[in-house]
């Protein structure tokens, strides 16, 4: 029971037997197509689709699947707590995946005889630093195959809107996830290209499962792929540097308390309300929105580079604002 999965994804009493040769049990598919089918008579929620030759079983989208040890109130906190965490980073076809649990987890603490439990949500708050954006609509069908394909090592072939309305077809090789506050991105390999590019899922009109297996490029790792620049988090010219800031005091304070690397000193701390601090950090763009984020509240000092970048970047803003 545990290899069949939520619809809108499936399995077959094929994929079942491999399953569980693997862990040592040795039956026929014939033994498993008729256990299934003599549970799905006494089981809510257990379905096979009308596929001729390789019918498809899957729990149905509200099937309340049996889940041992019991959810105690802790453990239904805990998936309260990550349900109403999620909702700001995670698509909401993601999601819904872990509905199930999450209703589950709802009702043990609406049981539990305790207050405290029960109006949980009205004591806590999560607040972001950045921005919060709607996550971008994924189809369904789309998130199944890609997540199926990725995680079973198989190619696909999919038809991708660009980001300028002109429509393609590609067969991938998948590599990775990245998510990336409410966008998610499949990293991939194109045809039998060995450059990996990043694709967003929103953008994929339809996803079909292909037999071949993934070819992965020599030496790729996410790690590497973002360090290279991708999605320009990663090192600018391949550079660490020393970076120096004031701060305005409030801006800075938090800090003290959260450093920005192992080896952040505290240069100054006057009365003036101002912070002066070193660290040693990546020579990226995200470090520049980082600090950009804070306006006037910052000043870079080093190194001079990225200080005359910023003097660059505070005239353009003047003249947007101001004209010449």
């Amino acid at each position: 029971m545990r290899q069949v999965p939520r619809y809108p994804i499936k399995t077959t009493t094929r994929r079942i037997r491999e399953v569980l040769a693997e862990n040592g049990f040795e039956v026929t598919q014939r033994t498993i197509q008729r256990d299934l089918k003599e549970l799905s008579r006494v089981i809510p929620g257990l379905q096979v689709d009308a596929e001729k030759d390789f019918p498809g079983w899957s729990w149905s989208r509200d099937a309340q699947l049996l889940e041992l040890p019991a959810m105690d109130a802790n453990m239904a906190l805990t998936f309260q707590l990550a349900d109403h965490f999620l909702r700001t980073l995670f698509p909401p076809v993601i999601l819904n995946r872990l509905k199930p649990y999450f209703d589950s987890a709802a009702g043990v603490l609406a049981a539990v005889d305790n207050a405290a439990y029960r109006h949980w949500e009205e004591k806590v708050r999560i607040l972001s630093r950045t921005q919060p954006l709607i996550p971008a609509v994924i189809r369904e069908n789309v998130a199944a195959v890609v997540y199926e394909a990725l995680f079973r090592g198989r190619q696909l072939r999919a038809r991708y809107v660009k980001r300028h309305g002109d429509e393609v077809e590609y067969e991938l090789h998948p590599l990775g996830l990245i998510f990336r506050e409410s966008v998610v991105y499949l990293v991939a390999t194109i045809w039998n290209y060995q450059d990996p590019r990043h694709l967003a899922l929103h953008r994929f009109k339809r996803c079909l499962l292909l037999e071949g297996k993934v070819e992965i490029p020599a030496g790729f790792t996410l790690d590497d792929y973002l360090a290279e620049g991708s999605f320009e988090y990663g090192v600018k010219d391949g550079d660490m540097i020393r970076l120096v800031v004031i701060f305005s005091n409030w801006a800075g304070r938090h800090l003290l308390e959260t450093p920005l690397s192992a080896d952040q000193e505290i240069l100054a701390d006057n009365k003036q309300g101002k912070l002066r601090i070193g660290a040693t950090v990546k020579n990226s763009a995200q470090l520049r929105w980082w600090l950009l984020g804070f306006g006037d509240n910052v000043e870079v000092v080093e190194p001079r580079t990225l200080r005359r970048e910023f003097a660059e970047t505070a005239a353009n803003i003047t003249e947007i604002y101001y004209g010449k």
